[in-house]
């Protein structure tokens, strides 16, 4: 067995702890270990139920390494492995859909945001893909991998009442992703969208907008370095010990601290998906 194929394996098993050693080394074989770690995702894409089934762990070691290397080849890859039912991706990824995403899907654009965009305007897409899909056009625009006037064009084409229903929560993400940003150039859309009712105003109001607005585009910018500190860190550690199973089961690990607003977002998204899942299970006992 090639070392590649043995650090593959040394991935695939549950373990108490984080496999730096391993990760280091695996980083320093980054030609010969990326076509296993995409091989990982597709095997994801085309039987998650199988892949659930046989008890794997790689998927985390996979991401992360294709991240931190930048490769877009497995730029699609990821997309599809995150695009499997519902019941095998809660499994799988777990919070890494809406924690972990957006990083992933902007570290392999290569600055081409085509695929993302084909996510966020898909309606039959999964609600959390297709925000965290907009999340990371936000990190593309925020850390240059995409031309700001590029990305904001890319943004202005959402404002769309055809591409979900009056206060799902599309509209709320759009608008807060957007205040990340700090939109000058759209702040007459978004208030067009509350204008036509298409925002919740219990995620998101006009009056948070006009507040983020008055506090001026250098806060905006500070709050918005902070959030690529969290999003998008260097160091490969540093960014695969932030996935949740990793905090839990390294009590050494530091738990990296993002922007408050983004905190709040993740945890609106995590509640509402709770009580989503409820309606759901109810609907399933009623039969």
């Amino acid at each position: 067995m090639s070392r590649t194929n043995e650090l593959i394996a040394a991935f695939d098993v549950v373990s108490s702890k984080y496999l730096r050693d391993e990760m280091e080394e695996a980083v320093s074989l980054q030609e010969e270990i990326t076509p296993l770690l995409i091989n990982i995702l597709e095997g994801i894409s085309a039987d998650p139920a199988r892949y659930v089934d046989e008890g794997h762990t790689a998927e985390l070691y996979a991401v992360a390494l294709l991240a931190h290397f930048r490769e877009t080849k497995a730029h699609l890859p990821i997309i599809r492995a995150f695009s499997i039912p519902d019941e095998q991706r809660d499994y799988i990824w777990c919070d890494m859909l809406t924690e972990t995403l957006p990083a992933l899907l902007c570290r392999t654009a290569g600055g081409d945001y085509s695929a993302v965009m084909e996510i966020i305007r898909n309606r039959d897409a999964y609600e959390y893909l297709r925000t965290s899909a907009m999340e990371a056009l936000k990190l593309g625009i925020a850390s240059g991998d995409l031309p700001r006037d590029k990305g904001m064009a890319l943004f202005a084409t959402l404002f769309d009442e055809s591409l979900a229903d009056p206060e799902e929560y599309f509209w709320a993400s759009l608008v807060m992703d957007l205040l990340d940003l700090y939109p000058e150039e759209l702040i007459s859309e978004i208030r067009d969208l509350f204008a036509r009712g298409l925002v919740f105003q219990g995620e998101v109001s006009l009056k948070n907008v006009e507040d983020e607005m008055a506090e001026g585009r250098d806060k905006a910018m500070e709050k918005l370095n902070q959030l690529l500190e969290w999003s998008l860190p260097d160091d490969v550690h540093e960014y695969i010990s932030g996935f949740a199973c990793f905090r839990e089961r390294e009590e050494k690990t530091p738990v990296r601290h993002g922007s408050p607003a983004n905190a709040q977002k993740k945890q609106k998204q995590k509640e509402r998906s709770n009580r989503k899942k409820a309606k759901v299970s109810k609907r399933k006992n009623r039969k």
